[in-house]
């Protein structure tokens, strides 16, 4: 398990070296002795919380400076005043400031300033915890409840391993990545392998100098440089080329990347969180993908169900959909169009499902969207369902058992509903109302309806 990393900032040398000798069987420590190279540490290292003195003798900037800083640009890393200043005035300021603890400097300050850390510490993670509230994967699938709260479980570890989100395209990956990334409360840095052309895919992840190659007419920093103490977000990994696995291997094992053209590599510390739909194992046995970088990425691996096995959140989804494209205005959404979602297979899923009822929105001119209105929506004459029950259906062809046998069958699917069960045997209703009547089945309507016994059931 990973150590807290706290930041010093002191003007006393001594004070530093005693206070980080004290608390480095707890913590990790790093430190600075003025303000301008306090703020190079919280630009650069993944600082959890600050003790910094007041008073900064001979210096321009003092203690207070640095906390209106970090107050500005780092308002996520709490801070703790480690001070013996005898300025009355800066004392009174720094206790306005939203610090953790003030802690004085009396030669037998360190238990004091230990426990204040361990508070800070706790602050920061009641703040991250407060705002993962506000920031949830939507869904009501028990499937993915489950899911995410091994995610937790593994976020709140201080584990610093790489993740692996396996999925179909669409399933809600990369809101899985930022949702990672917001428990962490660092920045997400996104790049997605299937749409970097592979001819500029080392620049853009690793960066260039000045003159790497005919059009760098100036330094550029790569992807994996601008993600420096956040999250890098690899989707898509299954796409990569050999060469670019090559390079991403180095950069999660030695933590540095190598700018095209450059010989000097840059040190970076990232979180990495891979998703592929690709079977990597499959690539992996193919020969297309590196298995020690795949042992790398796959630390621990989260899998997203397909939206066609979690029926519960075709519902909700589509309601929520509706409520947010509709600007307000009323729809009224008839079961059989739900039912009519539910029989469709997703392969877009649920990127897809909101495609759909936008243009479902579209299409209505009642404001009620129905299965007819969803099948239009859908591009599609009847669900795959009924496609595969009416290929079947020709009756002239049939032994009379089996034409009551699918009559009943479709009006079983429908709960005896007569105009729904014309759909699904896709014949106008007055078609189904001739054969209910020709082959005696108006007894067996009443019964279906009533969810009695199907068909095979009923001596058919």
């Amino acid at each position: 398990m990973e150590k807290e990393l706290i930041l010093l900032v002191d003007d006393d040398r001594g004070i530093l070296e005693s206070s980080e000798i004290l608390l480095s069987d707890e913590f990790e420590i790093c430190t600075a002795s003025s303000v301008s190279e306090a703020k190079n540490r919280l630009k650069e290292d993944n600082i959890q919380i600050a003790v910094v003195d007041l008073n900064f003798e001979g210096h321009e900037q003092d203690g207070l400076s640095l906390i209106d800083h970090m107050t500005k640009e780092h308002h996520q890393i709490p801070f703790i005043v480690l001070s013996g200043d005898k300025d009355t005035k800066r004392v009174v300021e720094a206790t306005k400031r939203p610090l953790v603890e003030f802690v004085t400097k009396d030669g037998d300050h360190d238990e004091t300033l230990r426990i204040a850390i361990r508070k800070g510490i706790l602050k920061r993670k009641e703040l991250e915890a407060q705002k993962i509230k506000g920031f949830q994967f939507k869904t009501k699938s028990k499937e993915i409840k489950k899911i995410f709260r091994s995610i937790d479980k593994l976020l709140q570890s201080n584990s610093n391993a790489s993740i692996l989100i396996n999925g179909e395209s669409g399933t809600g990956k990369e809101y899985m990545a930022k949702y990672i990334s917001n428990f962490l409360g660092k920045r997400l840095v996104a790049a997605n392998m299937a749409s970097i052309p592979k001819e500029t895919a080392e620049s853009e992840l690793f960066g260039h100098t000045k003159g790497a190659f005919t059009g760098a007419t100036s330094n550029k920093i790569g992807l994996l440089e601008q993600a420096h103490n956040g999250v890098f977000f690899l989707d898509e990994i299954g796409d990569c080329s050999p060469e670019i696995q090559s390079k991403l291997l180095r950069a999660i094992q030695e933590k540095e990347v190598m700018p095209v053209g450059s010989t000097v590599p840059r040190k970076v510390n990232l979180r990495f969180i891979a998703a592929t739909h690709h079977d990597l194992d499959n690539l992996v046995a193919e020969g297309e993908f590196r298995l020690d970088l795949q042992q790398r990425l796959n630390t621990f691996i989260f899998k997203l169900p397909a939206l066609r096995n979690r029926h519960e959140d075709i519902d909700y989804y589509a309601t929520m959909f509706i409520n947010e494209l509709s600007n307000g205005d009323y729809y009224n959404v008839v079961p059989s169009a739900y039912r009519a979602l539910k029989e469709y297979h997703w392969p877009g899923n649920v990127r897809e499902l909101r495609n759909i009822i936008e243009r479902a929105l579209v299409f209505t001119d009642r404001r009620t969207i129905d299965d007819v209105i969803v099948y239009k929506a859908l591009n599609i004459s009847a669900p795959k369902m009924l496609e595969e029950i009416k290929p079947k259906f020709h009756y002239e062809k049939l032994k009379e058992a089996e034409i009551k046998s699918n009559i009943i069958d479709a009006l079983n699917t429908v709960k005896g509903n007569k105009v729904e069960g014309a759909k699904v045997l896709g014949v106008h209703i007055s078609t189904l109302h001739r054969w209910i009547k020709r082959y005696d089945l108006e007894e067996l309507i009443p019964h279906i309806s009533r969810g009695r016994p199907s068909s095979n059931q009923v001596g058919i």
